[in-house]
């Protein structure tokens, strides 16, 4: 069945892969309420503490998991140029994704941000209202040469992928030209060479990594996922293995971002270890594999974009009222549980009244073929962004 120019090729849904993406989130939220956490509760340092300095390795994961999943959907589309009307498709899909959200979020920033001035106020943000706030509207705040993290920080590392995105044209052809088991895993190891080695050099400070010099970080990453699911194109042995064990590598991989963290290493080292969960999640067999696949691990990896792009935003103006001055002593149990009452529930209502509404609209702005298939794998694999079910040919995952 060959795909139709502009959609993707895969077959199938890894149902594990859309559902790992919520816990991914949840890593993502704890980084960032860490601060928060402490400030209320200052017994919870000891947890809190290394996952907000290091637990980071969650947003590499999840540029292992996007190149991962792109290059099995579209590889079919990328192994040549497409034309610029294929190549717009994919990138208006993607964008579709998360740009509603994103947009709104921003709408609401700037709304406070001018409503605090007009009654005189002010209300931190971190950016101005022009360049800082362009480079937020154009996804190029995590192209790297920023000062500091603006407006809804998060974004910069869809921004980071977003510059993945532009380039696929070019980075498919290079992936599939890895037609061994032995070149994939070369590429695989060149590919998490580029930020370890990047960041060896210039350093892994959190400026440097988050806005100053994002790139190598999210292309090495990206590149690695790709050359991943290459390896599963070229050779089963490899992939079935990793399959087998699954449950062990996400046990060493978490052991090793443990253990650098003791030793105040940067966990990104551990990525080329932990990125080969993704690998072994694709065979869909084991224990972890049942338990990210279940519906209550789906419904949370669909919402994750949303509850990425809603909960800073959410803490920093949750916290001009749940803070330790009005929660104080053991009330700031109850502060960090409305903390995260509060981002569940901006999650879902972004996902439910702006992520699926705004997905639609923009969707229905781009017909598809007329022999296109009824819903995009890559897509559902990505995050189940699609309403409507594979068809019959596409039961697999095309191996």
């Amino acid at each position: 069945m060959s795909a139709a120019p502009g959609q993707p090729t895969s077959k199938g849904l890894i149902r594990s892969l859309v559902g790992i993406r919520g816990y991914l989130s949840v890593v993502v939220v704890a980084v960032h309420l860490a601060p928060f956490a402490i400030a209320l509760v200052p017994l919870t340092a000891p947890f809190f503490l290394p996952v907000w300095h290091h637990a980071y390795v969650a947003l590499d994961l999840f540029f292992v998991l996007s190149g991962f999943v792109i290059t099995a959907g579209y590889r079919g589309v990328f192994a040549r140029w497409p034309g610029w009307g294929a190549f717009g498709k994919f990138l208006w899909a993607r964008l579709s994704r998360f740009y509603p959200v994103h947009l709104a979020v921003l709408a609401v920033l700037v709304g406070a941000v001018l409503g605090a001035r007009a009654i005189g106020r002010e209300i931190p943000h971190g950016g101005d209202l022009g360049v800082d706030l362009l480079r937020q509207i154009t996804l190029t705040s995590g192209w790297g040469g920023a000062d500091a993290l603006t407006w809804n920080g998060p974004v910069w590392s869809l921004s980071a992928e977003w510059f993945c995105y532009l380039l696929i044209p070019l980075l498919q052809p290079l992936v599939l030209t890895l037609r061994t088991r032995t070149a994939c895993v070369v590429g695989y190891l060149l590919a998490c060479a580029i930020p370890l080695v990047a960041y060896s050099v210039i350093g892994f400070d959190d400026a440097t990594i988050t806005y100053a010099m994002p790139l190598p970080r999210a292309l090495g990453f990206f590149l690695a996922g790709a050359c991943l699911q290459q390896l599963v194109h070229v050779d089963r042995r490899l992939p079935a293995l990793a399959g087998r064990w699954t449950g062990p590598l996400a046990v060493l991989g978490l052991a090793l971002i443990v253990l650098m963290s003791t030793l105040e290493v940067s966990t990104m080292y551990a990525l080329p270890v932990v990125g080969l969960t993704v690998l072994a999640l694709g065979e869909e067999r084991g224990w972890l594999d049942r338990a990210l696949s279940t519906r209550s691990s789906m419904v949370f990896g669909e919402v994750s974009v949303a509850i990425f792009l809603t909960h800073v935003p959410w803490l920093l103006g949750a916290s001009l009222l749940i803070n330790p001055r009005t929660f104080p002593g053991g009330w700031g149990w109850l502060g960090i549980a409305l903390l995260l009452a509060g981002v569940a529930v901006c999650g879902w209502l972004a996902f439910v009244l702006v992520e699926r509404p705004g997905q639609r609209i923009m969707r229905a702005l781009v017909k598809r073929p007329a022999k296109a298939p009824r819903a995009s794998v890559e897509e559902k694999t990505e995050a189940a962004v699609e309403s409507t079910p594979p068809s019959r040919d596409e039961a697999r995952t095309g191996r």
